[in-house]
């Protein structure tokens, strides 16, 4: 945990509110599976950690690095908790690997009838066990692991105190390597995940404005996240 001086505590008593907030968002993006008290206490932590690294001298908003530090703790905390069933991950990481198999062998991502194929179900199934998945189709940081093999050297020269550039620059080139990889996805997979973590509507919401049901958007959801951890599992 980063130190605290008085600057970070006023930080943090003056946006307290957003750990609340994100954490009803994130209540509806697990769908009920985590303790709310839980998700609260993992964001208490992002926000303790986004006011003890912001650099105000970058000129960057708060609110937004603050909910962006919530988040990500509370998904790396969620992932910990390893509160999925095992034969619910084991199912996500075996979609997973069809999905890198048939794009290195087709050279491009698979459809919903070549995956299911390779699955020996139908497509209807297929969209079941995507339905199933859905607590597990999230990214997180064990996704970018990639990073640390292929960061500058010159970065590990920086002493502690420019930590926060480091992840200033660390975040960018995340943000860089997700937008390449979401520009592949199908239109309908971009929408879905652009209205659901930038607009942060709920699936129900994004639902009504495509006119599908949400168990639908679900099922999209879920591919288009496993899709991504796919791609970045395969990134040079």
């Amino acid at each position: 945990m980063e130190k605290i001086d008085q600057k970070s505590k006023k930080l943090i008593e003056e946006n307290y509110n957003l750990v609340n907030k994100v954490a009803n968002f994130m209540m509806v993006k697990f769908n009920g599976i985590i303790n709310r008290d839980d998700i609260v206490e993992f964001g208490i932590f992002g926000l303790i950690d986004a006011a003890a690294k912001f650099d105000p001298s970058k000129n960057e908003n708060f609110k937004f690095y603050a909910v962006t530090r919530i988040k990500g703790a509370i998904l790396d905390n969620v992932r910990k908790l390893d509160y999925m069933p095992r034969n619910v991950r084991e199912m996500s990481g075996m979609i997973e690997k069809i999905y890198a198999k048939l794009e290195q062998k087709l050279g491009r991502m698979p459809s919903d009838e070549e995956v299911s194929g390779e699955l020996d179900v139908s497509v209807e199934e297929f969209n079941g066990m995507l339905y199933k998945i859905r607590g597990a189709s999230f990214l997180n940081d064990k996704d970018f692991m990639f990073l640390d093999k292929t960061r500058p050297e010159s970065l590990d020269a920086i002493e502690s105190k420019d930590a926060p550039i480091i992840d200033s620059l660390l975040m960018e080139e995340k943000k860089n390597i997700l937008k390449k990889y979401i520009d592949m996805l199908e239109d309908i997979e971009k929408n879905v995940l652009m209205m659901y973590y930038y607009d942060e509507l709920t699936l129900k919401e994004i639902g009504g404005i495509l006119n599908l049901t949400e168990s639908r958007i679900c099922q999209i959801h879920s591919k288009s996240i496993l899709k991504l951890r796919a791609k970045l599992k395969s990134y040079e």
